[in-house]
């Protein structure tokens, strides 16, 4: 009977998958990330269940709001801070545990006193994601659409890493970050300042606005069109939001006249102006640009930025 029972017990260990077959089945992570709708993933964070929204515009390590920092208490040992012009959000940062569903790995968190998000507990960039790809399904996709593709770029370096593309204007390079969750083209107000002086931008009368910024910072924005469209691929991009409070003054933009002569069809223009200042060359790429199109794809394996779109209907 005694030896009957140790055999039954070496066959249920041996029957036990082991470490390596374990560690096998956990790297078993899909390649691609398909987010639909309401882009959210469910991840372990210190071994506790967490809903993060995933964000083409978030920067640098993902974000959780502060009543899970508290939860989890989470012990800072970095201080971490956010700026959106004068606005200044202080935080903090610690190196805790994730898992994505690959086996817990070491990440570098970060949070505020205030949330980042009121849809989820925190907040997660796309270059933060360990998916070969991250598509952003936006539509339904059509007959006859094509697909664009750009170059994927990653700037930021490790604090403030973000993905995008990249284009050139005068001697310098935009960064374009392609943002579905956000409506409009945004810029900063040094950077209306270059764009214009290149391109021939003026401000819409009559279009101040606001832009909801992470932890629903509002920042004053105003629109700027201009003359000359700047080409990314076959997007031909003539709008922005410009943040106008935000680390300078847009005063080289000037105003939109009635009937200003710049905005004529066919209207031949070469600007004279200088630009000035520092620009963050960095652009926000809204929905109403892209909402032509079905699916933006990052596939970082390749190093590639795909859009699927329909014919833009003017």
């Amino acid at each position: 009977m005694y030896v009957r029972l140790l055999i039954m017990m070496a066959l249920a260990i041996a029957l036990l998958p082991s470490d390596r077959a374990r560690a096998a089945q956990a790297s078993a992570l899909p390649d691609e990330l398909a987010l639909r709708g309401d882009a959210f993933i469910e991840v372990l964070l210190n071994g506790a269940p967490v809903r993060l929204e995933v964000s083409a515009e978030a920067f640098g390590p993902p974000i959780v709001n502060p009543d899970l920092a508290a939860r989890l208490q989470l012990v800072a040992t970095g201080q971490r801070g956010w700026l959106f012009g004068p606005v200044s959000v202080p935080g903090w940062s610690s190196v805790e545990t994730i898992d994505f569903g690959a086996g817990a790995q070491t990440m570098t968190i970060s949070w505020a006193d205030r949330p980042v998000s009121t849809r989820a507990d925190g907040l997660i960039g796309v270059h933060n994601l360990p998916h070969k790809r991250i598509t952003f399904e936006l539509a339904a996709p059509v007959s006859g659409e094509r697909t664009h593709i750009f170059t994927l770029a990653r700037a930021g370096g490790r604090n403030n890493a973000r993905l995008g593309t990249e284009v050139t204007v005068g001697k310098r390079r935009l960064m374009m970050v392609f943002v579905p969750e956000r409506a409009e083209n945004l810029i900063t107000a040094p950077t209306a300042n270059f764009i214009a002086t290149h391109l021939d931008g003026g401000f819409v009368p009559g279009s101040d606005g606001t832009a909801i910024m992470d932890f629903a910072v509002e920042r004053p924005t105003r629109t700027m069109r201009i003359a000359r469209p700047l080409e990314l691929g076959e997007l031909l991009i003539d709008k922005f939001a410009v943040r106008v409070e935000d680390y300078g003054d847009p005063k080289r933009v000037g105003e939109i006249g009635e009937n200003d002569p710049r905005f004529r069809k066919g209207q031949i223009l070469v600007s004279r102006r200088k630009g000035r200042g520092k620009p963050d060359l960095l652009t926000r790429i809204g929905h109403d640009q892209i909402a032509h199109c079905s699916r933006l794809t990052y596939d970082v394996e390749r190093r590639e930025i795909r859009l699927f779109c329909a014919d833009r209907q003017e």
